[in-house]
């Protein structure tokens, strides 16, 4: 009877972790050099540049486009999402990242969810 129990058990644990698992890997954005590659790939048009508030990607393909920064300090994050918004009037998600020990501090926004997927960026959102 406790071998049943302990099996029971093991496969509710087994189906809970399997519910928690998305491709192993979590959230995760490329650096550039990556970003890069994989919009290419795509067929976007890309350009990195450096600018003042660290290094900024800016891809596009008919009317898909996403734009993102690296950015050296949270500090111009404001002034970021500004210019975007007044640059892009409709877009699928604009997000930030700040002080992420991964990821450092980032800004993005991209047109459809699609061009994130192209671009290589997984975002797991956590339901509480």
């Amino acid at each position: 009877m406790k071998k049943i129990g302990l099996l029971i058990m093991l496969v509710i644990t087994g189906i809970l972790l399997a519910g928690c698992y998305n491709d192993g890997r979590g959230t995760y954005y490329p650096n550039a050099e990556e970003m890069e590659k994989n919009l290419i790939s795509k067929g976007y048009d890309v350009s990195v540049e450096d600018v003042d508030e660290g290094l900024h990607l800016d891809a596009s393909k008919k009317d898909e486009f996403i734009e993102f920064y690296w950015m050296d300090s949270p500090d111009e994050l404001d002034g970021l999402k500004e210019k975007l918004n007044e640059r892009h009037k409709e877009y699928y998600t604009m997000s930030s990242t700040t002080k992420s020990e991964d990821f450092g501090n980032i800004l993005f926004c991209v047109s459809k969810k699609k061009v994130m997927d192209d671009a290589g960026i997984q975002i797991i959102e956590v339901k509480v």
